[in-house]
């Protein structure tokens, strides 16, 4: 029986038929448009919360039903990706294919129940693109990890920048069905694109290979990862960072239009906000955790992040509340690049970029789509800023759990570069 090949021959130069470049630039800009989707949604729950008439808990659940789906793709999806590499240009290829289903049918979708059915679908599509897209990042970059993985992550940001944006206009004058189910089209041809561009990028089938026997062999590696490293730590601070991200992100916006009754391209502009710094602050953070390790810039972050959703409340609804969107975005999205770069530091040569990744998102989106759930009961039982104030606690809890990180092993080793 053949033996099952070392994940690392899948760097070699006899697999690299996609030049670095052409994978990395395809990854980094097509992550833009995914994220633009994503993030406009947020300007659309206050639409879709006023047309069906929902209660806050409800709209919770538009957020935490796209969670659960992702995290659920994502925790089965990264392993398989790793299991399967010369598949990676068929996976991206279909998750944004599955996105842009997705959207369509939440645009005609007639009923709450529908619509949190097609979101499922299209943020399945959504958990599908990380596990590969940022497992080859890693993988072609070892040296420059960290820069590389928050340039993913820094293009995403753009897309969360332009999107809310675009939206807020779009509302003045079509309806948020048309706006949703719109850009379909444009969807599926990126998804042609990143096909065409990327169809080498796992390099050919290796034949003779054990499947049995690199499962097993991925399932021990895995386990192992765990046993005296540091990862659950890291797992835990990545996991809690998601709660605070995920109870503040569709409440930000509702707050906006509901409380303090800000047009939808007002709304559209504060959400953009949460976004813009990061595009510059996400690779400086990761360039900066290259060279001098991750635990520092991820305490500094986490930090930060405790402090800007109770200011926000505080702010109102003058410049104090538009500023304090503007420093939590600068600190909010760097940090998860920063702790999957640390996850892989600790697997790195294992192979399982791709596993580590997924199971990251998963946790993450399990335990945020809690978050979002117990954000609405918060506001409908007893208000909105009290679920600004909830944020701001689990954020500290984040910043407690980074003072448990060993800070060895979260720098990168120059033998896995």
């Amino acid at each position: 029986m053949a033996e099952a090949i070392d994940p690392r021959a899948i760097t070699g130069p006899e697999y690299q038929r996609t030049k670095d470049p052409v994978m990395a630039s395809t990854l980094i800009g097509a992550h833009t448009l995914e994220h633009m989707y994503g993030r406009a949604f947020l300007v659309l729950i206050p639409q879709i919360y006023i047309t069906l008439g929902l209660a806050p808990i409800q709209a919770g659940f538009l957020d935490a039903v796209r969670q659960l789906s992702g995290g659920a793709t994502s925790m089965t999806g990264g392993f398989f990706v790793d299991m399967f590499q010369h598949r990676r240009a068929h996976i991206l290829a279909f998750s944004m294919s599955l996105i842009a289903i997705g959207y369509f049918l939440v645009s005609i979708a007639p009923t709450f129940g529908l619509i949190l059915a097609a979101l499922a679908l299209a943020s399945a599509g959504t958990a599908l693109w990380h596990p590969p897209a940022l497992g080859l990042l890693a993988q072609r970059f070892p040296k420059r990890r960290g820069l590389f993985i928050s340039l993913h992550r820094s293009a995403g940001n753009v897309g969360d920048w332009l999107g809310p944006l675009i939206v807020g206009g779009l509302l003045a004058i079509v309806g948020w069905r048309w706006i949703v189910g719109g850009g379909t089209p444009v969807l599926l041809l990126f998804a042609i694109v990143i096909f065409f561009l990327l169809r080498n990028v796992g390099g050919p089938k290796i034949e003779g290979v054990d499947y049995g026997a690199k499962f097993r062999t991925q399932i021990r590696d895995m386990r192992e990862s765990f046993k005296g490293t540091g990862m659950w730590w890291i797992f835990t601070v990545s996991a809690v960072r998601g709660m605070g991200d995920r109870s503040l992100l569709w409440v930000i916006p509702l707050y906006l239009s509901d409380q303090l009754e800000l047009s939808p391209f007002w709304v559209g502009f504060h959400v953009a906000l949460l976004a813009a710094p990061g595009i510059f602050a996400g690779p400086l953070f990761g360039a900066l955790s290259d060279r001098i390790g991750r635990k520092p810039i991820i305490m500094l972050i986490m930090a930060s992040a405790v402090i800007f959703p109770t200011t926000m409340v505080l702010g109102g609804d003058g410049p104090g509340m538009t500023v304090s969107v503007l420093l939590f975005g600068l600190f909010l999205f760097s940090v998860n690049s920063l702790t999957q770069a640390a996850a892989i530091d600790v697997a790195a040569g294992k192979g399982l970029e791709g596993t580590f990744i997924g199971l990251m998102w998963g946790s993450n989106a399990f335990f945020g789509a809690m978050a979002s759930i117990i954000a609405g009961v918060v506001v409908e039982y007893i208000g909105w800023h009290a679920a600004f104030y909830f944020a701001s606690g689990l954020f500290f809890l984040g910043f407690l759990s980074s003072l448990a990180l060993p800070g060895d092993f979260i720098r990168r080793d120059p033998q896995s570069a």
